[in-house]
């Protein structure tokens, strides 16, 4: 139990002193030692003083009372006091009174004094006081010269036997695990080193002995063998032992008694080195006597002793501070080089692979690993087991994760106990991992091979039983200092903190190298992006202008500008989806790269709009029309879409400057005149801008602005067709049509406007008053009391992607109080395969609202099983260019067949638009479709005729059908 022993309250004093204990509250002595009377001439009981004032023992001390003593002491440690024993109280006036020194110092509400002799022929009096200091100075300065570790604890163990005249002396360094190493050693004549070099166990000096060398820096016992006094009463009047953690005069526990005499040891002097409130080691003195008065350590001698260990303490602090400065520096550089290597480099695993070996070097370390964002780095000597992703991964499982301020962690005993090992890195035993704090995911590592040591031991650690009188037994400390050897494995040498502070600094470097690379990065790919077309990679529409209009500011009008357009791709966006289409455009932007010039300059506008700027020596129309030539060369090949050939074309408008235009504006907008031309002309074909374009274009302008205005003034108008129960003779529904009766055009069809709609986005804005005029419609039909049947309308694919179509048909609904199965929404085939997940949502979230939904001009586009069991729709619409064929072309009627069966087999009803005569109804009843639309049972007509056409249809049928 000597590691639990609460040594600082021993309880016994040694015996060459005395002490004294007075409370401050009340300046009497509540205790003293059982050797005063021996000290005391005509002292015959000690404990006749407990109770009593000190003034009346003590002269000059004032204890005023109330806790205050007039002559200020300090708590941590022990002063000099100026004080004289009054012995005329117990002596006859002729005695001579001897002479003692006193130290003293305060702890709580206690003032603890303790006596040494001062009188005879003591080692501290024998020198004269001026001449040991003159001796200690220059002996300091000696020591101060001391460039290195070894060379100052030579000089120090030299320096301090000289003064203190102990048999030996040594520099004790305490290591991490608590075990010490002797790191100094000198000894008087007649005695030879023994243990320089040697390791002492932690359990030789247990934790509550360090904690006390903490608190009182210097510790002197006299003598091994002398019976010690014990204190008077045992305890203070509270009850509490006294606390003699500062007291010189202490005695010892009998374990370290016997510890120092199984060393051979009868008296020593302890000096405590002390960084940064951390023990660091001790200058242990020994003497083989007893250092009794006269030859104890008096009052100078001790002061001297405790300034060369202030000295001391102040030097190694310093060696050791430049040592790590020195390091520190080196490893400056070498992260300074690292990070100008990595300024000017940029790769990280580049910058690591040419700095690795100084790096590991600098670390002494085998290996080193890194796991930063996307950049994961090994290296090293070693065996190495699995991919640098996996060895990343397990050393991984040695992080921190609760770490939440920059955290290193070290081992250096992976090898030295089973499963602590790193099954990637077999022969590792040391490692030392830093994390990123802010991203645990982040940290590299250093590695460190087995070092197998051969380690000094002063003595084997075994300790013996010893029997006491009552039968039990007592542990006793080991009794061996012998020299012996053991072998160490598993281990690696160990990290220091220059270690894992360098560790840290690297792993910051190199996560700022990894930002501020991470962020040019960036700032070039944004800097590409905003100069370029991503799918194409060639210039986009601004890099193109800033280029043309830096070549025209500089008057340079040897060129011509030519707008590319790609004949009829929104097909291919519709037939095959626009991951095809974005192929295409990729394969075309190649091609027309292929056979321009590396000075002509391409870009990319937008859809399927291409840019180009063509330099010619002397630009004319028929020389640019030829170089435009090679451009529909290079498109004529077929394409290849999920392979099979495509044939495709490419329209192409032309301007010339100066005489088309001296700025990007002007040529950009008469080369979209001529592109215009060029497309109205057949398309896949060039054209150059000529005047009279401009008067075509103002056209389309005019009525995309007559549109627009139409929409706002509502001149459009709705016309209803019927679709018809073949089999019943009946109608079941109506199909709203959109019309535009312009004031000075006059009607004008959707054929011609609903384009310009789309391309000018009107077309949600007519979708949307399509809408609320059929249910308005409904809404009057039902305040009639008139039948109502469930009205069909188109919706553009713009709407389908208006984020706020379905709140709009719920608002309709609910504002003209009309239930949602008598609406009806169509889509085309075109429409549903720009983008069929969307769509697929939509027409899904309509149906839970209870609106059907029907799929328009089926068999005119990608007409696949694949989408059509993926849409949740209730209906089919035959194209009516099937039906007005089918009687006529045997490939037609098989290809309706198809569509038919293909609509039951996914049970949908099936309407088979453009109906003109009484054989396409009967073959379509014959062949399964029982709906049909068209001019053979009515024309679209006016809200106010459907009642009324509906009858006639109904009596014509029912005249004709058996």
């Amino acid at each position: 139990s000597c590691a639990r022993e609460q040594i600082h309250l021993i309880g016994s004093v040694q015996p060459h002193g005395f002490m004294m204990i007075a409370a401050l509250s009340t300046g009497r002595i509540v205790q003293v030692s059982s050797g005063i009377n021996r000290h005391w001439p005509g002292m015959r009981d000690g404990s006749a003083l407990i109770d009593t004032p000190l003034v009346e023992w003590v002269e000059g001390i004032d204890l005023t009372g109330a806790g205050s003593l007039r002559m200020p002491l300090p708590h941590t440690y022990v002063a000099p006091l100026p004080l004289r024993l009054r012995f005329e109280r117990t002596m006859q006036d002729s005695a001579v009174m001897p002479a003692w020194e006193c130290q003293g110092h305060t702890h709580r509400d206690l003032l603890i004094l303790e006596w040494f002799p001062a009188e005879g022929d003591s080692l501290g009096n024998a020198r004269d006081t001026r001449r040991l200091f003159a001796d200690l100075t220059q002996s300091i300065g000696h020591l101060r010269h001391a460039q290195t570790l070894n060379a100052f604890y030579d000089q120090c163990v030299r320096m301090v036997q000289k003064f203190c005249g102990f048999d030996r002396v040594m520099i004790y360094r305490f290591h991490a695990d608590g075990s010490g190493e002797v790191v100094g050693e000198h000894t008087a004549n007649g005695h030879e080193p023994r243990f320089h070099g040697l390791r002492f166990p932690a359990s030789d000096i247990p934790s509550q002995a360090r904690t006390l060398y903490l608190r009182n820096r210097l510790r002197v016992l006299a003598d091994t063998e002398a019976q010690t006094d014990t204190l008077i009463p045992p305890t203070l009047p509270d009850g509490r032992p006294l606390d003699q953690s500062l007291c010189m005069l202490r005695g010892v526990s009998e374990v370290h008694l016997t510890y120092l005499r199984n060393m051979g040891v009868q008296a020593t002097l302890t000096l405590s080195i002390v960084f940064n409130n951390r023990l660091w080691g001790l200058i242990a003195c020994h003497h083989h006597q007893a250092r009794l008065p006269p030859h104890h350590l008096c009052e100078n001698l001790r002061q001297a002793c405790e300034l060369i260990a202030e000295v001391t303490n102040m030097r190694i602090d310093a060696l050791i501070q430049m040592a790590a400065v020195r390091h520190r520096l080196e490893r400056d550089r070498m992260l300074n080089r690292l990070r100008q290597a990595l300024i000017f480099d940029g790769d990280i695993g580049t910058v690591l692979a040419a700095q690795m070996p100084r790096l590991l070097a600098q670390f002494g370390a085998s290996g080193f690993g890194l796991r930063l964002g996307n950049v994961m780095y090994v290296s090293g000597s070693g065996r190495q087991i699995g991919s640098t992703r996996e060895i990343l991964d397990i050393v991984a499982t040695r992080l921190d994760a609760k770490s939440s301020a920059p955290k290193v962690r070290m081992w250096d005993d992976l090898l030295a106990q089973p499963g602590r090992s790193l099954r990637c890195l077999p022969d590792v035993a040391g490692l030392l991992l830093a994390q990123r704090p802010d991203d645990e995911t982040v940290f590299c590592y250093m590695t460190r091979e087995e070092v197998v040591q051969q380690v000094r031991w002063a003595g084997k650690p075994q300790k013996h039983l010893a029997p006491l009188p009552d039968g039990r037994a007592r542990l006793e400390p080991r009794r061996s200092f012998e020299e012996w050897q053991e072998e160490v494995k598993g281990k690696s040498s160990a990290w220091e903190q220059a270690d894992v502070d360098a560790l840290a600094m690297l792993l910051q470097a190199l996560s700022e190298a990894h930002r501020v690379q991470i962020n040019r990065a960036l700032h070039e790919k944004l800097h590409w992006r905003a100069h370029h077309d991503q799918l194409t990679g060639l210039f986009n529409r601004r890099a193109m202008e800033d280029e043309v209009s830096k070549f025209l500011i500089e008057g340079h009008f040897n060129a011509a500008l030519l707008l590319l357009d790609l004949d009829h791709f929104k097909k291919i966006n519709d037939t095959y989806g626009h991951a095809a289409g974005d192929m295409v455009l990729q394969q075309l932007s190649m091609r027309l790269g292929g056979v321009i010039r590396e000075f002509d300059l391409l870009a990319r506008l937008g859809g399927d709009e291409f840019m180009l700027l063509l330099h010619v020596a002397h630009p004319d129309r028929a020389r640019v029309l030829s170089l435009a030539e090679r451009l529909h060369d290079a498109v004529r090949p077929p394409f290849f879409i999920e392979g099979h050939p495509v044939l495709l074309g490419v329209s192409v408008g032309i301007a010339i400057p100066p005489e088309h235009g001296r700025t990007v504006g002007e040529l950009l907008r008469r080369a979209d005149l001529a592109l215009y031309h060029a497309k109205a002309q057949g398309r896949s074909r060039s054209a150059v801008f000529e005047l009279s374009m401009e008067s075509d274009k103002l056209d389309y302008y005019l009525l995309e602005r007559d549109l627009a205005e139409a929409v706002a003034r509502d001149q459009l108008s709705l016309v209803y067709q019927p679709k018809v129960d073949l089999v019943r003779g009946r109608v079941v529904g109506l199909e709203a049509l959109v019309r535009w009766h312009h004031p000075t055009r006059g009607l004008n069809l959707p054929a011609l406007f609903i384009p310009v709609a789309e391309r000018s986005d009107l077309i949600v804005q007519i979708d949307r008053w399509v809408m609320r005029a059929a249910i308005s419609a409904q809404a009057h039909w039902q305040l009639l009391g008139l039948n109502t049947l469930p009205i069909a309308i188109n919706l553009s694919m713009a709407d389908i992607l208006s984020s706020n179509l379905l709140a709009f048909v719920n608002d309709l609904l609910a504002q003209f109080e009309v239930s949602a199965d008598a609406l009806e929404v169509e889509v085309t085939e075109s429409c549903v395969m720009r983008d069929l997940e969307l769509t697929q949502g939509v027409l899904m979230a309509l149906n839970q609202r209870g609106i059907s939904t029907t799929l328009d001009d089926f068999g005119t586009g990608f007409s696949s099983l694949s989408y059509l069991r993926q849409l949740p729709l209730q209906c089919l619409k035959i194209d009516q260019s099937f039906t007005q064929s089918m009687l006529l072309d045997a490939n037609a009627e098989k290809l309706t067949q198809a569509i038919l069966a293909m609509g039951t087999a996914l049970d949908m009803r099936i309407v088979a638009e453009g109906v003109e005569t009484a054989e396409q109804m009967q073959w379509l009843l014959h062949h399964g479709c029982h709906i049909g639309q068209g001019y053979f049972f009515s024309p679209p007509v006016p809200l106010e005729e459907v009642h009324e056409t509906i009858c006639g249809i109904e009596s014509r049928l029912a005249r004709v059908m058996p």
